[in-house]
């Protein structure tokens, strides 16, 4: 062990504890499960742990997906894990690498781009470049030299387009979502985050800095199951992005917003559903608040996919500015007019 730790609080924890107060405790601002939520890792333990994967890292030295330490840890023989066990190469204890892995990137251990995501597809960036207009001025002529009087100069801008102003995300938890959701990332210039399941720290990281990047306010439109872990994963999109801000993004803006699949639009549009996993440990909840089973989002995006279409328009139509390229056409015509003229 490096004994990095020297007991002091990092800008996360600094946050929740300046937070409390008499009738606030931390338990009121987690917001994820304690070992999921990232304002909660900062503690001797999570440091412990976080200890113990740079020093696995180490003897990778480069940016890897999670299974390539996994298979180095193993490879190596007899390693033991914070708590004194053998690291074997089984199912428990590969599970159990996402903690030590999730601690070690959100207390700084290592960079969130050590660890690559190998699992899901890279995003897809439809997002347009800042404008950076240009102007210039030509004379067009044959390669005979004409007479001085009958050249006349005009003018011309590059780079005259406009800005919308919001950056866009499409989040969907499956990739079979694609065919519904690329050509309104393309129409509206969204990036779209199509992964397995609920987006990995990597993917969300990338999210964070390209959204610190462009400087304009992230909307976030999430499509997940009508079930407790798809309820969760804009929540836990949310959170983590927060939680990015705060450490590595301040000037970072952006909303998450649930956008299907809800209960109302499954009820609304007649889906079908099926019984919750009997490992679901928050099924006694779900369905005491919603009184239903669950739903998949591939049920509306593969029975009824305009109607999936139409309600992704609507969420992002607020956030989109139609009339903008006529009138950036139009003052280009006017630019150009008036600088000719000049």
């Amino acid at each position: 062990m490096t004994g990095i730790y020297n007991g002091e609080v990092g800008p996360l924890r600094r946050i929740l504890e300046a937070a409390q107060g008499p009738s606030i405790c931390m338990a009121d601002l987690t917001v994820l499960a304690s070992q999921n939520d990232p304002y909660r890792v900062d503690t001797a333990a999570g440091h412990r742990d976080a200890e113990w994967f740079l020093e696995q890292f180490k003897f990778v030295g480069r940016s890897i997906h999670l299974r390539g330490v996994h298979y180095s840890i193993v490879a190596r023989g007899a390693v033991l894990t914070p708590k004194g066990h053998l690291y074997l190469n089984d199912d428990p204890n590969w599970k159990w690498l996402a903690y030590p892995a999730k601690a070690a990137r959100w207390l700084g251990y290592v960079p969130f781009t050590a660890i690559s995501d190998e699992r899901n597809a890279k995003p897809v960036i439809h997002r347009l470049s800042r404008p950076n207009p240009s102007s210039w001025v030509s004379i067009d002529a044959e390669v005979a030299i004409p007479r001085i009087g009958d050249l006349e100069p005009y003018a011309g801008v590059d780079g005259f387009q406009g800005w919308q102003p919001y950056h866009l995300v499409i989040f969907g938890e499956k990739s079979s979502l694609s065919e519904v959701t690329l050509p309104i990332a393309q129409r509206y210039h969204a990036d779209l985050y199509l992964p397995t399941g609920e987006i990995s720290d990597t993917l969300l990281y990338q999210m964070a800095a390209d959204g610190a990047a462009d400087g304009r306010p992230m909307q976030v439109f999430t499509l997940s199951d009508c079930d407790p872990a798809g309820y969760q994963m804009p929540v836990s999109i949310g959170r983590k992005l927060q939680a990015l801000r705060d450490l590595h993004f301040p000037d970072l803006q952006f909303e998450v917003r649930p956008v299907a699949l809800t209960v109302e639009q499954v009820a609304a549009l007649g889906l079908p559903s099926t019984p919750l996993k009997e490992t679901e440990r928050r099924a006694d909840r779900w369905r005491a608040a919603f009184g239903v089973e669950q739903t998949e989002i591939d049920a509306l995006a593969t029975l009824q996919p305009q109607i999936l279409a139409r309600i992704i328009r609507e969420a992002i139509t607020p956030f989109y500015d139609s009339s903008l390229d006529r009138r950036v056409y139009e003052a280009r015509e006017e630019w150009e007019e008036q600088a000719s003229a000049a």
